[in-house]
């Protein structure tokens, strides 16, 4: 039988147990040698303690009252500090380590032994150390301590360490190691705080780089004191200073794990903004007026512990039920590593603080686990939604091909619509135009027929022909060239020119591309040419014509001269004009004519018809430079083609 898979509350319990033990395991075998390593060497805890100036132990200090250490003096105390130690006897050779700030001079039973010299001795946690070997010769019965009185950074010394060279060693080893690991944390998050800056700059939508950035930088913050030879800023302000950034990094914690576990709500946010604005001002407020972290008598380290802890609980349970909701590597990783961070919290607080036991202080290795694990998770997050928009960029761009393609065949469909739908009028036109000249022409020849003779057929004929040929020519001139239409127009009409004893004169400035002569509107403007050289042959008694074309910033007009009579001031407007009206609006062009006609075209001031047909250059293109000036005669013949 194939064995069956557990239920899902059982492995949602199992998980959970892993979550709460593996924590706690990992804390218990950081913190096994603790009390092994300093009960090898005698921890030096109390001394008494006298402030003086005095160069050699002062006799009060046998009498002084005692203090334990380690001590903190901050920088507005202006002497120096005494400490006297009671040492046991031993027949061994011990060692001596202290850890101070910032100078210290060393007696043994009032003779001076040795003086520290600024910055000749190695950093330790931010703290200066001198080792001292000590004989069984020596015994020495007490050891007296000289603290400097504190510089703007405040004054410190940690528990003096007095045991067997090997003990002391293996401590200095371990010590070490904290060091280089918070130092090491500090850089590493200063980097992880920068990088997740530069992509919340970017990423402005998504709140969890922005919270991911500033709680590592708060975290590199918290490290510092550890790693810095001096405090940068005096003591009430450095105080305070890291205790803000304590409870804002605790309060950022909680955000950026609900924000992980997808628990992020209004009431949480309001809850930590009331946590920011209640608990800021009063850490500040202690920190100013000096309240001691391990000072119970007072209520202030009963609220600042209660709500770290309380802060560090509720991120622990936001992963937890993130883990139970939706299981993944991803979720159990973090629900280790805020464990870790909470139970190391707890324990070295309490054992420090409260109990004044020895712990080491694994807060390092927790803030450098929780660093890394932030850094990699939104790394990932940043790769996953760099994948997800670039898949997206593909689709709209596939999408957007799509579309494109659609669109550019619905324009060629159209196109092709408008051809067919163009052609199809240019042929009704022509038809149109065929009918009532060509056809008109011709019905009029079979009717007059009889009547004609032979030379008045022939002419019948060849003004038949002319209508035809003028009607072909402008089928095969679709692209709105204007000096192609009027060469071929002159080609035709040259002949007929000559039989009725006429010169064309032509002064063509500009070869222009018009729009509104393409396909039919070619015809249009033929017709509108003949409709004025029929007038002007049947009325105007000329003896030369000359076709123009002018050009300026806006029009291009096209000048219809001739050197006849003229036309009487108020001309009857007849069948002829009203033509020509009507091809030109066809045309989309304005026409105006003067009589007499203007002096560049005719010199006698009193004759002379000029017709002006002007076009608009707005959706024009002139294809060439002018061929001649306006006031020089250019005889040109049709473009060849």
């Amino acid at each position: 039988m194939r064995p069956t898979a557990p239920p899902i509350p059982l492995l949602n319990a199992a998980r959970l147990l892993l979550a709460l033990l593996l924590p706690l395991w990992v804390l218990a075998w950081v913190q096994r040698d603790a009390g092994s390593m300093q009960s090898a060497a005698w921890r030096l805890s109390e001394a008494r303690a006298w402030v003086s100036d005095a160069e050699r132990p002062p006799l009060e200090l046998q009498r002084a009252e005692r203090r334990a250490l380690p001590l903190q003096r901050a920088a507005g105390e202006r002497q120096a500090l005494w400490l006297a130690f009671d040492l046991p006897p031993s027949s061994q050779p011990r060692w001596l380590k202290l850890s101070f700030r910032p100078d210290l001079a060393l007696f043994i039973d009032g003779q001076p032994l040795l003086a520290s010299t600024p910055g000749g001795e190695s950093l330790v946690l931010g703290h200066r150390e001198i080792g001292l070997p000590i004989g069984p010769s020596l015994a020495p019965r007490q050891l007296q301590l000289r603290l400097a009185s504190p510089g703007p950074s405040g004054a410190s010394l940690d528990a003096p360490l007095l045991g067997p060279p090997e003990a002391l060693q293996l401590l200095d080893g371990e010590r070490r190691f904290w060091q280089v690991l918070r130092a090491v944390t500090v850089l590493g998050g200063l980097l992880v705080a920068l990088f997740l800056g530069l992509v919340a700059a970017v990423r402005r939508e998504e709140p969890l780089y922005r919270l991911g950035a500033a709680h590592v930088a708060l975290l590199a913050l918290l490290l510092t004191p550890y790693v810095l030879p001096e405090q940068p800023l005096p003591s009430p302000e450095w105080r305070a200073l890291l205790d803000a950034a304590d409870l804002a990094a605790k309060l950022l914690l909680v955000a950026l794990t609900a924000h992980l576990a997808g628990d992020w709500s209004r009431g949480l946010r309001r809850l930590l903004w009331g946590l920011a604005l209640l608990g800021l001002p009063i850490d500040l407020l202690a920190a100013w007026q000096g309240w001691a972290w391990t000072g119970f008598d007072h209520p202030w380290p009963w609220w600042a512990l209660g709500v770290r802890a309380a802060l560090l609980l509720l991120a622990w349970g936001f992963v937890l039920r993130g883990l139970l909701r939706e299981p993944g590597a991803g979720r159990l990783g973090t629900a280790l590593l805020v464990g870790f961070s909470a139970l190391t919290w707890a324990w070295v607080s309490l054992g420090v603080l409260v109990w004044e036991r020895p712990v080491i202080d694994s807060n390092a290795l927790a803030h450098a686990g929780w660093v890394l694990w932030v850094a990699a998770q939104l790394a990932r997050l940043f790769l996953r939604s760099a994948r997800r928009d670039a898949a997206l960029r593909r689709e709209l761009e596939l999408e957007l091909a799509q579309r494109t393609e659609a669109l550019q065949a619905a324009y060629r469909a159209q196109a092709e619509a408008e051809r067919r739908e163009a052609a199809a009028e240019q042929r009704r036109r022509l038809l149109q135009d065929l009918h009532d000249g060509l056809g008109a022409r011709l019905l009029q020849l079979r009717l007059t027929a009889p009547q004609l003779d032979a030379q008045g057929l022939a002419e019948a004929v060849d003004a038949c022909l002319l209508e035809m040929r003028l009607s072909i020519d402008t089928l095969s001139e679709t692209d709105g060239e204007l000096g192609v239409l009027l060469g071929s127009w002159r080609q035709r009409i040259e002949p007929l020119l000559q039989a009725a004893g006429v010169r064309m004169n032509w002064r063509l400035q500009h070869d222009a591309v018009l729009p509104q002569l393409q396909g039919a509107g070619a015809l249009e403007l033929v017709r509108w040419l003949q409709e004025a050289l029929a007038n002007v042959l049947r009325h105007a008694e000329t003896g030369q014509l000359t076709v123009a074309t002018e050009a300026d910033a806006e029009t291009l007009t096209v000048w219809f001269v001739d050197d006849g009579r003229g036309m009487p001031a108020l001309p009857v407007e007849g069948q002829g004009l009203r033509s020509l009206r009507a091809r030109a609006a066809r045309l989309q062009a304005g026409l105006t004519w003067h009589s007499p006609a203007p002096r560049r075209f005719v010199p006698d001031p009193r004759a002379g018809t000029a017709l002006a047909l002007r076009f608009s250059l707005e959706t024009a293109v002139n294809r060439s430079a002018p061929h001649a000036c306006p006031d020089q005669h250019s005889e040109i013949g049709p473009r060849p083609r």
